[in-house]
């Protein structure tokens, strides 16, 4: 039996019964197995892969299981991937043809297109005829960041979906009355999580707009009014939900995976709702342990243990020996049974050697994870044995990203080496050595947006002369610069003076020519015009302002104006916020710091209900502002 097998035992059991909805579409089991058919008619008979790459909508997971029906496997890409990425994920899964919307027909020009856009017609007479499937032919090929410099694809089959559907189940219950929120995208493991054990349970899946999931109020009214009782997401998305007044009441579980989760992520909704935290490599299909953080506990870091192994699985701690290691004892975090993969596809010996079929005929994963084992046999995850980091939840080899930069003109040595910070996440440092005085760091940035994806850039760029190098002649790693992650803080009215002198050093900066033709009188004046408004605006909540820190230097700073404008129908309260002063001294440029001191700013007007931001900005600053969210408005940008 293969997946749409399972799925049409679900549909039998109750045809007339809702099973997904978007914003302009809303299908029964009955006319979602209708609309499978329609686009499994206009698949090439006989293909083994089908790329899929397209808008999320409910045509979106139609033709996901289109393409199973068919008996092939899917490789999903989203549209905004980096165009050379998505054509070399195809090409080596050898893509017989791509699914995608009229709007991405272009994107990869070398491959036949199948058009699938949102309200196809349903054709009621499609009948494709069923396939006997094995359950160890492949049902997806999922690309993560790989260690040679090329993204590598996990061969999923039939039988590891299944595996996890039946996990999945046996831990958290999922019903008909159940309405599963589809919120990641396709090419990451929760996805998967999201629509197979969701739709194989006869429970509906509930695809919100790009506007709906645009900010955390949104996501949280598309909720409320669609009674979304799961939730699937990065321990980011709950530390927002966490921040909230209330959630909504129709949620009954949220389940977090792709990174470490705290407990002050979730130290509130731990009592409103069923938490838990899961742990699980691409490899070994989504999940491969839970945990019930709402009945449970957290470490002395502040993390939460990531649980126990899942029905059908088994986790085992081995030392360097290959030996189980005792309870308590750090080894390498090896993961049993029906959810290990296939292996990467392509020519991949080293890497697939982490893959062991033994001598019954198990197949054991070898995660590259370390971990241990707790008195009460609950697993601790701790970290990764090589550059393999989480950033965002996502996964980034760092030398993957160094062989991107390393193939940028002008760049004599680089490298590219993960750092953790006092919260345990990971973050990138590229440090770069020119082979001339005429390299460009916009211009390095920009080449690698046309190859990694955004989480992927690393966070900071530091030139050097020369790497430092051990006498074996490997980097030292031990003798490199390390930046540290900038923190961004409210000032206080207490700070009146540090901070008029921030605000006086970005006038003069920014007018710097007019600066020249004033009197010290004048200046003067300008910086007690500026010290009035301080001290009337920032104790009445009229103004924040914010210092960016490297370690316990101030680096930048920014601040934001509340005020209300006339009611409009993009603003009904009129409560607005325009930000200023964002600002870093030119010795910590291109580090990423004016970006957090805005989404700082950004935040801080969020929290007092403000939806409407404004700013002024130049060319330079649009790119920044525009990823971000802010709209242009002639020389204005408006969130």
């Amino acid at each position: 039996m293969g997946v749409y097998d399972a799925l049409k035992k679900a549909i039998e059991k109750n045809s007339d019964k809702t099973i997904v909805f978007d914003k302009s579409r809303t299908l029964t089991a009955k006319e979602f197995d209708r609309l499978i058919n329609t686009v499994a008619a206009m698949l090439p008979e006989n293909a083994k892969r089908i790329g899929v790459m397209m808008e999320h909508s409910v045509e979106m997971i139609a033709a996901i299981f289109a393409v199973l029906k068919i008996g092939a496997a899917y490789i999903p890409a989203e549209p905004f991937f980096p165009q050379e990425r998505v054509a070399y994920m195809m090409e080596e899964a050898q893509a017989a043809c791509i699914i995608t919307n009229t709007t991405y027909r272009n994107r990869v020009k070398e491959l036949p297109k199948i058009i699938v856009d949102s309200g196809i017609t349903i054709n009621e007479n499609s009948a494709v005829p069923d396939k006997d499937i094995d359950q160890n032919s492949l049902a997806y090929i999922l690309y993560t960041s790989g260690s040679t410099g090329k993204p590598k694809g996990v061969s999923v089959t039939h039988k590891n979906i299944l595996h996890y559907v039946n996990a999945f189940q046996n831990e958290f219950h999922p019903n008909e009355s159940d309405i599963m929120l589809q919120y990641s995208v396709c090419s990451f493991d929760i996805f998967v999580e999201e629509v197979f054990t969701t739709l194989l349970s006869g429970a509906a899946l509930a695809i919100p707009s790009d506007d709906d999931k645009s900010s955390i109020e949104k996501l949280m009214r598309y909720i409320d009014n669609n009674k979304v009782t799961m939730l699937s997401g990065f321990p980011y998305l709950l530390q927002e939900m966490n921040g909230l007044e209330s959630i909504p009441k129709s949620l009954r579980l949220l389940i977090s995976g792709g990174d470490v989760i705290r407990q002050s992520y979730v130290d509130r909704l731990v009592d409103q709702v069923t938490v838990y935290n899961t742990y699980g490599p691409s490899e070994t299909t989504v999940c491969a342990t839970y945990y019930n953080c709402s009945e449970g506990y957290a470490l002395e870091d502040g993390s939460y243990p990531v649980g126990k192994a899942v029905k059908g699985a088994s986790i085992k701690i081995l030392d360097e020996n290959g030996e189980e290691a005792p309870n308590g004892q750090l080894g390498e975090i090896c993961i049993y049974g029906g959810g290990v993969s296939q292996g990467y596809i392509g020519d991949r010996a080293e890497e697939n050697k982490a893959f062991v079929t033994l001598e019954n005929g198990e197949r054991m994963y070898r995660s590259g994870d370390l971990g241990y084992v707790l008195p009460d046999g609950n697993l601790a995850f701790v970290r990764r044995k090589d550059t393999q980091v989480m950033i965002l939840g996502k996964r980034v080899e760092a030398d993957e990203v160094q062989s991107v930069i390393l193939s940028y003109p002008g760049i004599h040595q680089a490298a590219v080496v993960p750092y953790t910070d006092s919260n345990n996440l990971s973050y990138l440092v590229a440090y770069i050595v020119p082979e001339n005085d005429s390299f460009n760091l916009t211009a390095l940035k920009e080449y690698m947006t046309m190859y990694l994806t955004e989480f992927m850039i690393p966070e900071f760029f530091i030139t050097l002369d020369k790497l430092p190098l051990t006498v074996n002649g490997k980097l030292d790693k031990d003798s490199l610069p390390v930046p540290k992650r900038i923190e961004v803080k409210n000032a206080k009215i207490q700070d009146l003076d540090l901070l008029l002198d921030w605000r006086m050093e970005v006038l003069s900066n920014v007018f710097s020519e007019e600066f020249k033709t004033l009197t010290a009188e004048q200046i003067e004046m300008i910086r007690e015009n500026n010290r009035r408004y301080y001290i009337s605006e920032m104790p009445s909540g009229g103004h924040i302002a914010c210092f960016a820190y490297s370690g316990t230097e101030i680096v930048g700073c920014g601040g934001v104006c509340i005020y209300d404008e006339m009611p409009s129908p993009d603003n009904l309260g009129g409560k607005c916020a325009y930000l200023m002063n964002i600002y870093t001294r030119e010795e910590y440029r291109h580090q990423g710091i004016a970006t957090r001191i805005v989404e700082h700013l950004i935040a801080e007007a969020k929290a007092r209900n403000i939806e409407k931001i404004y700013l002024e900005t130049s060319a330079d600053g649009e790119r920044m502002y525009r990823r971000l969210g802010f709209k242009d408005m002639k020389g204005y940008m408006k969130l």
